[in-house]
Order: structure tokens, then C-alpha cells, then sequence
């Protein structure tokens, strides 16, 4: 519970930082159209070329595909939340970023960017391929056992990566040696960053989920009236549900991406940021094992 309460007041404050840039929530709107762009023209040419196929049977082509498939929507991800975090990471500095400002960050990042992309869509493939077979090949108690295990990797991969992207905006590393220093820092800061982030998460999601209950629902009654006036209604009504929760989503994003800067920053230098107090940042997390105080160990900055 203080856990989530802490997370509550970090997202309260990061929502500080995201009033005063608005516009820092646009980042992840444009990364979800470019996701589904990039979706779509993999998926088109799988389809034109004739390499997709809905068999059971995994061929070389699909193999292709799907790696484009994780690269290409990986890539695009990735470059808008390096730029995303390049502007929270300015604005905690004192700056006033805008979007040009980031998209220029992510630019000047861009190898290491494609090279983590690469990194993250053979990850993701091999990952993806492995839950497939077991779902396939083995039933039973030991399928369910395969499932879970690869699941576990697949978290264990992402509290590794945690921190990958604030590095990549801050420090330009790419590839495997990004995945190394996020690894050393959670393993040397280990503490509640990671829970945290899924308390903003979940706080955001049940605000979503309110905003859609309320509107969809009227929307839904509205339209099962059967009436020109009502079918009208419930149209615009649902749309206006569907465009309030994706808000919400893009907010819950960027409120995400300003906590994991903060806590990277206060990990590698003790810097909080402005606005955030010492109480409410020096909470986050707990020394490692063997590690006093909160002074980063030396070797790993």
C-alpha cells in the first residue's frame, strides 16, 4: 500500500511536469499512428508477396516477416520514446523543450536506436517463436509449465531493460551493452522502480476504464433505441468515449516515461528534479544487497 501510494504521488507529480508541456503527450499518439503504419505496410507486403501464411507450420518467410514486423514497429516505438524522455530529461533541467526538440534528440540517437531495435525484435521474435511451440507441441501440465517458464524470462527481460530508454536518450548506448547497464543499475539500485511504474499504470487504467463506462455506456443504451436521433447520439457519444480513453492512454504514457526518468536520474546522480521532493524520490528505491546509503556504486556510472 505505501507502494501504490508513493505511485500515486509520483504520478501527481509528474503530472506537474506534463502540465506545464502539453505537449510531450503527443509523442505517444504519433508513435501508436506510426506503430499501426508500419504494422500495415509489413502485413501488405507479407500479403503481396505471398511470404504470409496463416499455416501452422513456421517457414523461413514468416520468420522474415515477423522480424521486420518487431523491427520496423520496435524502431518506431523506441525513436518517439527517446524523444519523449530527451524532453521530460530537458524540462527536469530547467528547460522548456517542444516536439522538434525531441524529435532532434531521437535523431541524433538514431544508431543506437536501430541497433537496440535490433536487439529487442530478435528478443521479441525468439520469445514469440518459443511460446509458440510450447503452446503447440506440448500439452498438458508441462505445456502450461513451458508457458510460464518463457513468461518468466520475458519478465525478467523487461525489469533488465527497464531503464533502457532513458539511457539511450542520456547516454547514447545501444545494442547489448544498453541491456548490460540497465541490468547493473537495477541490480545495484534494486528497489520499487518497477512496481511503481505499474501503480501509475494501474491508477491511469482505472480512470480509463471510469471514462469508459461512463460514456460507452449511454453511447450503447443510445444506440440499441433504434431511433434516427439515438443511432446519432450513440454514435458520437462512443466516439467521444473511444477519443477520451485514448487520451488517457497517451497521458498515462508520458506520466510513465517522466517517473522512470526521474528514478534513472536520482539512481546514477541523486538528481530529483524539479518539483519532485527528496522524501518522495529517495522512497523509490532500496540499496542493493552489499550497497549502503544512496550513493551509486563506483564502476557501474
Amino acid at each position: 500500500m505505501n507502494t501504490l501510494a508513493r505511485s500515486y504521488r509520483l504520478a501527481l507529480e509528474s503530472f506537474k511536469v506534463l502540465r506545464r508541456d502539453p505537449e510531450l503527450a503527443v509523442f505517444p499518439v504519433i508513435s501508436f499512428l506510426g506503430t499501426l503504419l508500419a504494422a500495415g505496410a509489413i502485413g501488405s507486403l507479407g500479403w503481396l508477396s505471398g511470404i504470409l501464411s496463416f499455416a501452422d507450420a513456421i517457414t523461413p518467410g514468416n520468420v522474415l516477416l515477423l522480424f521486420l514486423f518487431y523491427f520496423c514497429t520496435y524502431f518506431v516505438t523506441i525513436y518517439f520514446q527517446v524523444g519523449l524522455v530527451a524532453c521530460v530529461q530537458h524540462r527536469l533541467a530547467g528547460g522548456d523543450p517542444d516536439l522538434s526538440y525531441g524529435v532532434k534528440a531521437a535523431s541524433r540517437r538514431l544508431g543506437p536506436i536501430v541497433s537496440w531495435a535490433v536487439v529487442a525484435a530478435i528478443v521479441g521474435l525468439v520469445l514469440g517463436l518459443l511460446q509458440r511451440a510450447a503452446r503447440k507441441s506440448t500439452g498438458g501440465v508441462g505445456g502450461i509449465g513451458a508457458q510460464v517458464a518463457i513468461g518468466i524470462v520475458g519478465m525478467a527481460w523487461s525489469l533488465a531493460t527497464f531503464f533502457v530508454i532513458p539511457i539511450l536518450a542520456a547516454e547514447g548506448i545501444g545494442g547489448l551493452a544498453v541491456v548490460k547497464r540497465s541490468a547493473g543499475i537495477i541490480r545495484h539500485r534494486w528497489g520499487e522502480a518497477v512496481v511503481g511504474q505499474a501503480g501509475i499504470g494501474l491508477f491511469m487504467g482505472l480512470v480509463a476504464v471510469g471514462l469508459a463506462l461512463v460514456l460507452g455506456l449511454p453511447g450503447v443504451l443510445a444506440l440499441a433505441s433504434g431511433s434516427t436521433v439515438g443511432v446519432v447520439a450513440g454514435v458520437a457519444i462512443l466516439v467521444v468515449a473511444v477519443l477520451a480513453v485514448l487520451t488517457i492512454i497517451a497521458v498515462a504514457a508520458t506520466l510513465q516515461a517522466i517517473y522512470t526518468v526521474v528514478v534513472y536520474q536520482y539512481a546514477i546522480a541523486g538528481q530529483r528534479g524539479e518539483g519532485f521532493p527528496a522524501a518522495l524520490v529517495e522512497g523509490a528505491f532500496q540499496p542493493g544487497q552489499g550497497q549502503g546509503g544512496n550513493q551509486y556504486p563506483r564502476g557501474i556510472v
